[in-house]
This record gives C-alpha cells, sequence and structure tokens, in this order.
C-alpha cells in the first residue's frame, strides 16, 4: 500500500483564519506569506497529530479500542524514524484512518506524524490524505453524538485557528532563521536575555493539546504583535484605580509603596503627568494588556472612566510576550516584576481573563511558601524554589446589577506582578523555561535537552550519551521532586510544576543549576492538611478554586503537572535521540529511585502517611487527564482522566 499522493498546494483552499494571515503577510512581506502557503499542511498536520494522540491515548469515541498497530513495512513512501501505521477505525462511519508512528512512550503516550491518511471500508485500495483535523472531529461526533454540541462547536473552531496560527508561527521561523544552523540551545544561550529567548523558541506551543496555537479573538496583525514566538516589544498601559473600586493584595509592603519601588520612573512620570489633576493617594496603579485597553476598557468601564475612578495615564512601559501570552516580561537588563494580565482572549482551552482569587490569593501563596521553606529543612536539600508573586490588584464595584456581572468585570481588569528571576540568579547561569528545552526549528532538529547532556556529557567524561542522559535526568528529577513531593506530602499543596510554569538554570558544564517553580493560578491545596500544618487558609478569597478536600484532585494536580508532562515531556525527548530502546524506562526507574530516597530522607510525617502517598505514585496504573475530552465534553475546571499505564512502577531495581 503506498501513502505518496501528490497534493497540488495550489488547489488546497484555505480557511478563513488562513486566509486572513495570509492577506496579513502579504503586506508585510511577500516572501513570507509565500512561505506560509506553502506550509499550510505541515501547520495542520501539528494540530491533526495532537488530536490523533487523543483519540489513542484518552480512548476518545473508543478510538483506542477500536485501533491497531500496522507493520510499516506494507506502506510505501515512510523513513526509518516511523516504526509503525496506528490503524483507527470509526465503525459508523466506516472510515479508518492511518497515522505513522515515531515512538511508542511512558503513560500510553503514542507519538504519530503528519502526513495522514484514511480509507473508507469498503475501499481498500484508494487511500486519501487528511487535508484538516476538522475531518476527523466529523468522524469523532458521527460516533457519539452526545459529544456534537455547543463545546463540539467550539472546538471545531479552535481547530481551525489553531491551524491557521501553527502555521503562521512556523513559516515565522523558515522566513527568519533560514541562515541559522546552531544548534537552538546555543541560540538561545548566545541571546543578551536567554530566559527571553527561550520563551520565544516555543513555536508549537502546548506539545499535546489540540488547541496548541488557539489566539481566537484576535486577527492576525494582533498576533503579530502580541504572540511571543514573533519576538516583538509591547507597550503596556497604564491606568490609576480609585481606591473604592479595587481589591489589592500585597507580599511585604503598601500596595504602592511596593510599587514605587519596583518602578520609580513611573511614579514620577505619573506624578509630572497627573498631581495637578487629582490626589494620586486615592488610586492604586494597574497595568493593562493593550489588547485588553483597546477592546475591552472602554466597553465596559466607560461610567467609571467618565467620573474619573479610572484614570488613563500617556505613560507606558516596554514588554515582550511570554509563553504564556498574558504573562510578559522586560527585556534584559531591565529587572522589572514580571506581570500576569487579564485578557479576554480564547488560548488554549480557556478565555485567558485574571479571576480575583489569583490577584489575591498570590502573595498569600507565596507567604505560606515562604514560611514553610524557611521552616522545613527538608526543602535545603534540593536545587530548588518559588518564584514570589509581589502584588496582585482587580477592579471591583459594590454597585454592579448582579454577582455575574461583577464577577465578568473584576476578572477583565486585574495585574498580577511576580518577582523577576534576574534578581536573584547567578549572572554565570544560562536561564530557560523548559518548554524550549524539547522544541526544535527547521534548520537544526537538535532539541535544547539534548545539547545540554551533550555538553554534560563532555565535561563530565562520560562515554555514552544514554549514561550522560541517566545522570542528568537524576538531577534534574531529584531537584524538582525534591520541592514538589513534599509540599504535596506534608502540606497538601501541589504546585502546578508543568513546563510552561517554571524556570531552569543550568552552568557551564550542561549542569542543573536550580530549578525555579512561578505561577500559583492553578495549584491546589488541601486545606484540611495546611491547616492541620499550622497555616491559616481564612485569608484566602472567598472564590478560590484552589482550596478542596478532595485528595484526589490535589494528587492528580500534583502528578500530572510534574510527573506526566514536566519530567515526561523531558524523559521522551531525550529517549528519541538515542538508538537504545531501554534507555526511556531506565530513566523513568531512576526517577522511582529518586522518589524513593526523597520519601525517605523526609521527615515530619508518619509512616502510615508516607505508605499510603508511595502506594499510589508508584501503582501499576494511574489517572491520566483527557485534554481533548474536557474540551469536547466543556469541562474546564473538572477534570476527566483516564488510566494509563504508569512508568514508575518499579518492576525491576536498578
Amino acid at each position: 500500500m503506498n501513502f505518496n499522493q501528490f497534493i497540488n498546494k495550489k488547489n488546497i483552499q484555505m480557511t478563513a483564519d488562513e486566509h486572513n494571515v495570509y492577506q496579513f503577510l502579504q503586506h508585510y512581506d511577500e516572501h513570507w506569506a509565500s512561505i506560509y502557503k506553502d506550509k499550510i499542511l505541515v501547520g495542520r498536520d501539528k494540530v491533526t497529530q495532537r488530536l490523533i494522540t487523543s483519540i489513542h491515548r484518552e480512548n476518545l469515541v473508543h478510538g483506542r479500542d477500536n485501533s491497531q498497530l500496522l507493520n510499516r513495512r506494507k506502506f510505501a513512501g515512510y523513513d526509518v524514524n516511523v516504526i509503525a501505521i496506528l490503524e483507527i477505525y470509526f465503525s459508523k462511519s466506516n472510515i479508518y484512518l492511518y497515522a505513522p508512528v515515531t515512538g511508542q512512550h511512558a503513560f500510553d503516550r503514542l507519538d504519530v506524524e503528519g502526513p495522514f491518511y484514511y480509507r473508507r471500508g469498503n475501499n481498500e485500495d484508494e487511500f486519501k490524505r487528511v487535508l484538516h483535523p476538522n475531518l476527523i472531529l466529523d468522524w469523532i461526533l458521527t460516533e457519539d453524538e452526545k459529544l456534537d454540541n455547543h463545546a463540539s462547536m467550539q472546538f471545531r473552531d479552535d481547530l481551525v485557528n489553531s491551524a491557521a496560527n501553527m502555521t503562521f508561527a512556523l513559516s515565522f521561523q523558515y522566513f527568519t532563521m533560514q541562515n541559522d544552523r546552531d544548534t537552538l540551545f546555543k541560540i538561545i544561550k548566545d541571546n543578551q536575555d536567554s530566559y527571553l529567548r527561550s520563551e520565544q523558541a516555543v513555536i508549537e506551543g502546548h506539545p499535546i493539546h489540540p488547541g496548541a496555537k488557539l489566539r481566537k479573538g484576535m486577527d492576525a496583525f494582533e498576533n503579530f504583535k502580541y504572540s511571543s514566538e514573533f519576538a516583538q516589544p509591547i507597550q503596556l498601559k497604564v491606568v490609576l484605580l480609585h481606591h473604592s473600586l479595587s481589591c489589592i493584595q500585597t507580599l511585604d509592603a503598601n500596595y504602592n509603596d511596593s510599587l514605587r519601588r519596583t518602578f520609580p520612573d513611573m511614579f514620577k512620570n505619573l506624578e509630572q503627568e497627573l498631581s495637578n489633576k487629582v490626589d494620586l493617594n486615592d488610586y492604586h496603579i494597574m497595568v493593562i494588556h493593550p489588547w485588553q485597553f483597546d477592546h475591552v476598557l472602554y466597553q465596559d468601564y466607560r461610567d467609571e472612566i467618565e467620573q474619573q475612578l479610572i484614570l488613563i495615564s500617556d505613560y507606558s512601559i516596554p514588554y515582550y510576550a511570554g509563553l504564556s501570552f498574558r504573562t510578559l516580561v522586560p527585556k534584559s537588563p531591565d529587572q522589572s516584576p514580571h506581570i500576569k494580565l487579564s485578557t479576554n482572549v480564547h488560548i488554549t482551552g480557556e478565555i485567558r481573563t485574571l479571576s480575583e482569587q489569583t490577584t489575591h490569593n498570590g502573595p498569600l501563596v507565596t507567604r505560606i511558601l515562604r514560611d514553610i521553606m524557611k521552616q522545613d529543612k527538608d526543602f535545603s536539600k534540593y536545587y530548588s524554589a518559588v518564584i514570589d508573586e509581589i502584588a496582585g490588584i482587580h477592579f471591583y464595584s459594590d454597585n454592579d446589577e448582579n454577582e455575574e456581572i461583577q464577577t465578568h468585570r473584576s476578572e477583565q481588569l486585574g495585574t498580577l506582578f511576580r518577582n523577576n528571576l534576574y534578581h536573584f540568579i547567578p549572572k554565570n547561569v544560562t536561564p530557560v523555561i523548559p518548554s524550549s528545552l524539547v522544541a526544535t526549528y527547521p534548520f537544526n532538529k537538535e532539541t535544547p535537552i539534548v545539547s545540554l547532556i551533550k555538553i554534560y556529557q563532555t565535561s563530565h567524561k562520560y562515554d555514552l550519551f544514554e549514561e550522560a542522559a541517566k545522570a542528568w535526568m537524576i538531577d534534574y528529577s531529584k531537584a524538582i521532586l525534591g520541592l514538589v513531593i513534599p509540599l504535596y506530602s506534608k502540606y497538601g499543596i501541589s504546585l502546578e510544576a508543568h513546563l510552561q510554569n517554571s524556570v531552569v538554570t543550568f552552568k557551564e558544564d550542561g549542569s542543573l543549576h536550580t530549578i525555579y517553580i512561578r505561577d500559583f493560578e492553578g495549584l491546589r491545596i488541601d486545606e484540611y492538611r495546611l491547616n492541620q500544618a499550622g497555616f491559616t487558609t481564612d485569608h484566602f478569597h472567598g472564590k478560590s478554586r484552589i482550596l478542596t478536600n478532595s485528595s484526589t484532585s490535589v494528587f492528580n494536580k500534583m502528578f500530572y503537572s510534574t510527573i506526566q508532562n514536566h519530567l515526561g515531556e523531558l524523559v521522551l525527548t531525550i529517549a528519541k535521540a538515542s538508538p537504545q530502546k531501554t534507555l526511556e524506562n531506565e530513566i523513568w526507574q531512576h526517577i522511582a529511585i529518586v522518589l524513593k530516597d526523597i520519601f525517605a530522607n523526609m521527615t515530619h510525617i508518619s509512616t502510615d502517611k508516607r505508605k499510603e502517598i508511595e502506594k499510589i505514585i508508584f501503582a501499576p496504573i494511574i489517572d491520566y487527564k483527557c485534554v481533548t475530552t474536557m474540551r469536547l465534553e466543556d469541562r474546564s475546571h473538572e477534570y476527566t482522566y483516564i488510566k494509563v499505564n504508569n512508568p514508575l512502577c518499579r518492576n525491576n531495581d536498578l
């Protein structure tokens, strides 16, 4: 059977979102526009890849039950990196879907890559190219009519938008990096601001979410201006919010004093601009994303502006988008705080506004974590820490008509300030976001994690890459798990320590220096256990979703974020770089030993509690979060899980 088909790219009909991008690029640069048009199927395949992986892993519409792995030798046209062909049968449509498999990994992960093909059941020989992920969505909805609802209609739009923006981002690399051949790690390391460059290097976004490049609510020009991969300076807007309409929280000092200390130039300019008009002591400073400023501020807060309860300054501050889009950072050597903002834009799976609890709780969680790590000597053994959230503010009006309107308006205007990492990292280390460790670019496919291990191998005189990789991952896993596991086990705090919510610094010899975990919006806290440990939660926001009495949700948050997502992506990327088929499992067994050692050396925890946690974490099967199923079922805050095989189950001792 031969999948090779000539696809005349000139005949591919663009979606409305793709056409929007193409039109923008025609005005911006004809050459880039030409690259974009040429790469449309590549971008679509990247989204299709994530959808097919989800179908199989989540057993969506019984896709895994109705699948099999076929010998690649039966199919012509694939190179040696394809190890098998995945066949999924959609019975109600009588369709067979075919996806080239490039790897089988821990937690039942099956990696596939395009191009993808399908055939109708009554036609053995006629294979057709999958030209868009929404074709597969049609088959999913035919299989289970209950999923054909408002959520799936939104998901259909998401796939269209994500595919268009995936091509947008990929074509940018082809356009701007065509003369580069260095490894991506060297490009990052040699940049004036390595950390910012690492954020901008993560072109493909979330590694498994079909909505990885979703930017719904923005046109192509806005996407170009505000998404991290395009590296454009963004002028953040500054407004003053009257005390009567502001809810504030700070880590140490008075709110305005705290900001005056971190933004001295801003205060000087505001005093010159506004002190003759109003008493600045009656207001609090708020930073607003320019997209939010243009699309939301005058629409939803016109009365407050007219009454001078919201003052709009002419002053702005130049920042750059991070990978999370709504978190923005200054370019080094500027060491102003990182800023998390509200944006009414649909990114990945959610509208990225900023909840009241996020701005309120951030400094409070920081204070608790500070106290824990100061008092508990267990944490001093490991090269890991957290990044402080120093101040937060959100709009709040008692005069809003009802709670729904009040909540909507409060979440549209919020600002959270986070400590800048350059304040506390040494000058001789390279800081990166871990998401960049698994990234590539078209002209050099070596991932930064592989580059680092090769440097480490040379520096530490390992004969084999695989031996260096195991030692490197032992150090890495010990650092992150040494922070996450005791916090969970003893205090009921589950950090959301995935690849995007972390910063890692590396030494010149490729070895780890320190791992930092940031962003407390999505963490989970077992309220009872934290209270039992002597920390009150009475001062947390009344709408706090981070507080729960569900021990399962707290464990799953910790395990999915840190082990399945963070360590899982690193381990499989290392495994892909080696011909040694046992390497992935061997690394996981070493991580299991690291975990055992952390538990064994943990103080002030009962033997029963420790054994209870170990029984779950080393169980043969474990919960896996179903990202695509959740989108189709419209469950953004109530997670859906499926049981998968757990590589930490210690079948053998090394």
